[in-house]
């Protein structure tokens, strides 16, 4: 018996696994991150100091448009600390 196919939908105007709304939804419900012993509001697509073409397309990593958080470990989320890159910056320890 064969492997079967992914399935997908369309969420946010984007085509995501059909699991990934779950996702999406569940990181709105996490407006905060401790960095550095500290807690930080987290950096909204649209909010961040690059521009990522958020007026015009959701998110190319995790597919949340202007305004959402971003899902954990995307790309493209922005550290409220130093304003790096979340995943490869210093202030973050993935917890």
């Amino acid at each position: 018996m064969g492997k079967k196919s992914p399935k997908y939908v369309i969420y946010n105007g984007a085509r995501v696994l059909e699991h990934w709304p779950a996702e999406i939804e569940k990181a709105q419900k996490i407006p905060t991150i401790v960095l550095k012993g500290q807690e930080f509001g987290r950096v909204k697509y649209g909010d961040e100091t690059e521009d990522w073409g958020a007026g015009k397309h959701p998110c190319g990593d995790c597919a949340v448009i202007k305004g959402q958080f971003h899902v954990e470990n995307c790309d493209v989320e922005e550290c409220p600390l130093c304003h790096g890159q979340l995943l490869s910056c210093d202030c973050y320890d993935g917890e």
